[in-house]
């Protein structure tokens, strides 16, 4: 899941595009500006930006033998901290991987596109997106699965201000306190729309039983929820589910991680790591040392976990969001980080849930995409 923040990084046009952007989301939101530079988000905190790219010495058990370059989408939010906290620390340098700046797409889509042109070496993607990817492309070029970052879900609904069940109401009563309201997706049919359907089927609903209504990412849905033209809007991250909720005056309604939701949401792992099959052929230790740095990122975040907050607050929220920071490292702490496998390995189950809502979602047909064929052994649980 992207967002529409940049184009490529190292365009200087993109890198201003980026920031402006962003300027725009904090002021949506009331937060205020914050400058973002293009290298790294956590490099905002100060001075210039901090270089991702590997150093000529030092290195780290697990290392390569030398700099070797490795091209990496990213995108500015929560879901995708673990990449600029290896920034930020220089985890890139200790496994000398010549990361330089990472590429933004405008979209998941455009990634993908990327992706098969060879602009980029190695991402964090949606899964269905991912299945998707993998069972329309040209062997030896198809996307694989390397590691499972969050092995959850990342969706909710957030609702406007008004009377809604209490919180310890059912997923279904929930649900159904919705019908005949209107819902704001990024775009109709797009990931979060599709993730909706999925909770209304699940709550005995209809597709048709909601107005569906395409209003952009996450700025322009504040603007719609502020304005009462929605009544509730379909979440990606945890935090843009507490920021919307912030600026809405609204709330975080319905979370489909929590273990009272359906399986059909609750049991998804949404965030893998891919590279391209050729790809990895020819450098399987250039992964295993983008992954060995993800996993030191991942313990800093859990050594750190003020500082941890304070940088995504600084970074992400102009320092204005401190809540919504702590809540999330807190909500990764207790609740992704317990379930992710040592290495980044993927489970069998979670890739067959993923596998059975593509299907359900139409995105590959039956018997396309399995565990073996998309999940690199090396990663297999």
């Amino acid at each position: 899941m992207f967002s529409t923040q940049q184009r490529l990084a190292g365009d200087s046009a993109s890198a201003l595009s980026a920031s402006t952007s962003r300027r725009t989301l904090l002021r949506a939101i009331g937060l205020g500006a914050v400058a973002v530079g293009g290298a790294s988000a956590l490099a905002a905190c100060g001075g210039d930006p901090a270089p991702t790219s590997a150093g000529t010495q030092g290195g780290a058990a697990g290392g390569l033998a030398e700099p070797t370059a490795f091209k990496i989408a990213s995108a500015p939010g929560d879901n995708y901290f673990l990449d600029a906290v290896c920034a930020d620390q220089k985890l890139f340098d200790k496994y000398k991987l010549d990361v330089g700046e990472f590429v933004f797409p405008q979209s998941g889509v455009q990634a993908m596109q990327l992706f098969a042109a060879g602009a980029i070496n190695g991402m964090q993607q949606d899964t269905v997106l991912t299945m998707a990817s993998f069972a329309n492309a040209q062997q030896g070029k198809r996307p694989v699965i390397v590691g499972m970052r969050i092995p959850e879900t990342t969706y909710s609904i957030v609702v406007n201000q008004g009377t809604w069940p209490a919180a310890s109401a059912s997923f279904d009563e929930k649900m159904h306190a919705l019908a005949g309201k209107k819902i704001g997706v990024a775009a109709v049919g797009a990931g979060a729309d599709q993730q909706l359907r999925l909770a209304l089927e699940a709550a005995g609903m209809k597709y048709e039983d909601v107005t569906h209504l395409g209003v952009g990412q996450f700025t322009p849905g504040i603007a719609q929820m502020r304005a009462g033209r929605v009544g509730a809007y379909v979440a990606v991250t945890f935090a843009t589910s507490e920021l919307m909720a912030q600026a809405s005056g609204g709330q975080s309604y319905i979370q489909f991680w929590n273990e009272d939701a359906p399986a059909i949401l609750s049991k998804q792992q949404v965030q893998p790591i891919i590279v391209r099959e050729d790809f990895l052929a020819d450098s399987k230790d250039v992964v295993a040392a983008w992954k060995s740095a993800a996993w030191d990122a991942k313990d800093w975040i859990l050594a750190n976990r003020k500082e941890a907050a304070d940088k995504l607050n600084q970074t992400q929220f102009g320092g204005k969001g401190a809540a919504a920071a702590t809540a999330y490292i807190e909500h990764y702490a207790t609740s992704v980080v317990p379930k992710i496998l040592p290495d980044w390995k993927v489970g069998k189950d979670g890739i067959e849930v993923m596998i059975a809502v593509a299907e359900k979602l139409g995105a590959v047909k039956a018997g396309q995409v399995t565990y073996e064929n998309i999940v690199a052994d090396f990663a297999r649980a």
